[in-house]
């Protein structure tokens, strides 16, 4: 059985993917902005995460999660070539599974973190409206800092984070990596990654998902 985003570092990756990747906000587009806009959403992130005495703090995540994400360009992603000739049905019913799990393990994964800073130290301009902002995670009780990195895109006046890589690893190919095994052992079929995805995301929801 094919496991996805497995613990240690790369929860954090997945976490911290989760309320970042693909937000949109309207900004202007340079190196300066993007990393203002970076350090921004993290903070508002976390210290959503952060007030545990909130009744409604997972009711707010949530609706983070859902104003500055499009899951639904990631999902098409981590589909790859199985994408092809799918029905448009079984695309849209695993495009809502992928966001209800992936929304659950960013909640999930992340609270795990709330104790510690990200902190933006820097960007890379790719090519014009393409900007990587490097961060590091200050964590007193590691030896080393975990340098994390963010792809922005810009486009209309707004940046949409499209991708983090930690470590060299990208999130949204590990995922595609993942899922391609995943279908690769059940017959490509989508209908049955959605079930899986729908399953686990159940688990997590419940307290069933070791953390």
């Amino acid at each position: 059985m094919v496991r996805f985003l497995t613990t240690g570092r790369l929860s954090l990756f997945a976490a911290l993917f989760g309320f970042l990747a693909l937000v949109s906000a309207q900004t202007a587009v340079a190196g300066t902005d993007a990393e203002t806009f970076t350090q921004k959403l993290v903070d508002q992130g976390v210290g959503i995460l952060r007030n545990t005495g909130d009744p409604a703090r997972r009711t707010k995540f949530r609706e983070f999660i859902t104003q500055y994400a499009d899951a639904r360009k990631t999902a098409l992603f981590t589909l790859g070539n199985y994408r092809r000739g799918a029905a448009d049905a079984d695309v849209e019913t695993f495009i809502k599974a992928f966001t209800d799990y992936a929304t659950a393990v960013y909640e999930s994964r992340l609270d795990q973190y709330k104790g510690q800073t990200l902190k933006v130290v820097g960007s890379t301009d790719n090519k014009p409206g393409d900007v990587t902002v490097n961060t590091i995670v200050v964590d007193p009780n590691a030896r080393q800092p975990l340098r994390i990195a963010f792809r922005l895109l810009a486009g209309g006046g707004s940046f949409r984070f499209v991708d983090v890589q930690v470590e060299g690893i990208w999130l949204s190919i590990e995922q595609r990596e993942q899922f391609s095994a995943f279908l690769s052992q059940n017959g490509g079929s989508i209908p049955r990654l959605t079930a899986h995805l729908s399953n686990q995301a159940t688990q997590i929801n419940a307290g069933m998902v070791s953390r």
